[in-house]
């Protein structure tokens, strides 16, 4: 755990903006075991290897291990990084950082644990088979501004750490007895280590303190796609047979639901569901505050494209009905809850890359459909998105109403 700052350090931290750290240094606790896990997992990849097992000739259950501990230990990695690359660049503040860097290190740690989680499972039960479309992508990379210098410092760090992983890994692979059509793969593996070890070298060489804006985004660009290479790459040495599907992935449509389905009645119109987008635990509750029905009601009314709001919804529905999307869960495997603010979304965990409205949203991240005409009393815009994020209980609940005088807080209510 790292020292906290003292009484300078913490006035200097909210001067320049920074937040405290806690959290982040509570998953990076939490996802030390991560490391010990990638030891065992590479003593047992060399000793199948002194057996004479190939990777393709390992148990499913022994491969999914293998492949979950490699996304945790990836993901526990950068974590890690950009925390200790923020601490080492700015010492007087350590406990605190940028909120950007806060933003980007939550996104990585709250996946660990479920792939942790996962990779236990695969150890102990021999039938176990994983429920997660594959390969996943790493976290969205958060926000449209460039960069802090302590982000490419934390991801340089980190692809020299996954390289010399990546490295030991396809040590497995090598073996004069590989039939031929096996060894064709083995080569095609080679190159795409090749390839992510090129972006990584290249923005290590291009990387340097006070670069013009255009070479560091050149730099963030090359960082970045090494990263997601070497995500992509452990996870193929784990099951090689995703090889031919580490170029396209798999992304399912809305087209199971029926028309009748996607054709919700309006607002106003007979059959109409006003609560539709809530979360049940809300929506059937039937001593929730009276002001609830107000705020849904105001919802509806100020939304100006209520056909669009209703279209997002049905793809989420379908993509719950499929198995793409299901709720999230915190720790002890209970529900998370639902967004604080009206008109109270669940919260969701997509377990397939899938596509909500003109959204992609990759494996284990979590979101939840933001709607909220609040700030349509002020002059503002409807708001109407997909919103992914880490999430967090919370006991608040918003009624998120566009006029002050309907601005409240629920403390009875878990949310998120």
């Amino acid at each position: 755990m790292v020292e906290r700052t003292g009484i300078l350090g913490k006035f200097l931290a909210l001067v320049q903006g920074e937040v405290a750290a806690d959290t982040l240094e509570a998953y990076r606790r939490a996802g030390q075991a991560v490391y010990d896990l990638l030891r065992q997992v590479e003593e047992r990849r060399l000793a199948l290897k002194i057996q004479s097992l190939n990777p393709w000739t390992v148990d499913p259950a022994t491969q999914a291990q293998f492949l979950c501990a490699w996304n945790a230990f990836v993901l526990q990695t950068l974590g890690d990084r950009f925390l200790e690359a923020d601490y080492e660049a700015n010492p007087t503040t350590a406990g605190y950082v940028p909120p950007i860097t806060a933003e980007q290190a939550l996104a990585f740690y709250t996946q660990v644990e479920s792939w942790l989680n996962r990779a236990y499972q695969a150890g102990i039960n021999p039938d176990y088979r994983l429920d997660a479309s594959l390969p996943a992508n790493l976290p969205a990379w958060g926000g449209n501004e460039s960069c802090p210098n302590t982000h490419l410092d934390g991801t340089i760090a980190a692809t020299r750490l996954l390289r010399t992983h990546t490295e030991a890994a396809i040590a497995a692979f090598e073996s004069e007895a590989l039939p031929a059509d096996k060894q064709v793969v083995v080569n095609q593996i080679h190159q795409l280590l090749a390839s992510a070890t090129s972006e990584a070298e290249y923005a290590e060489q291009l990387w340097a303190p006070n670069l013009p804006q255009e070479v560091h985004e050149k730099v963030e660009q090359h960082a970045k796609s090494a990263l997601e290479q070497y995500y992509h790459l452990g996870q193929i040495l784990a099951m090689p047979q995703l090889l031919d599907r580490s170029q396209t992935f798999e992304m399912r449509s809305s087209s199971s639901f029926s028309a009748s389905q996607r054709s919700r009645p309006l607002p106003g119109k007979a059959g109409f569901d006003p609560w539709c987008l809530t979360d049940p635990a809300v929506r059937d509750d039937w001593q929730r505050p009276a002001e609830t029905e107000e705020a849904i009601d105001l919802l509806w009314k100020y939304d100006p494209e209520p056909e669009k709001t209703l279209a997002i919804q049905t793809d989420i529905d379908s993509a719950l009905v499929r198995g793409d999307i299901t709720y999230a869960t915190n720790r002890s495997g209970a529900r998370l809850g639902h967004y604080y603010c009206c008109p109270w979304a669940p919260i969701y965990v997509v377990k397939h890359l899938v596509k909500i409205g003109d959204r992609q949203i990759s494996t284990l991240q979590e979101f939840t459909l933001d709607v909220s005409a609040e700030a349509v009393f002020d002059g503002g815009a409807f708001k109407r998105q997909i919103l992914v994020g880490s999430f967090q209980s919370s006991p608040d609940l918003d009624y998120c109403a566009p006029r002050p005088s309907n601005r409240h807080r629920a403390s009875r209510r878990r949310g998120c």
